[in-house]
């Protein structure tokens, strides 16, 4: 599946990077551009829609384990504000790891 390792673990950054680049229709070079560091809304200027569609592709890639609004919902508004792309992984490894 797209986004993921082929051992099934949780994306790095950059596997990240290329599904904003997919929800935000940005090319290939602007995904090369994303780190780890990079804020999904102060950096990435993204907007509900499109973490909701990043949200999607999460989803897709590794089932409801994975439910990165969830996750956001539980968060306070500096930590929204200061969100990066290291986090959502972090999360996601998080999560993947809660259930092996």
């Amino acid at each position: 599946m797209p986004g993921h390792d082929a051992d099934g673990s949780a994306p790095e950054a950059g596997a990240l990077a290329g599904m904003l680049a997919k929800v935000t229709g940005e090319p290939a070079s602007w995904a090369r551009q994303v780190s780890a560091g990079s804020r999904l809304e102060g950096d990435l200027l993204l907007d509900s829609l499109e973490v909701a569609a990043l949200a999607g592709l999460l989803s897709q890639a590794y089932g409801d384990r994975v439910d990165l609004l969830g996750f956001l919902a539980g968060l306070g508004i500096d930590q929204l504000i200061e969100l990066t792309v290291g986090d959502v992984a972090a999360y996601v490894a998080r999560s993947l790891a809660d259930l092996q």
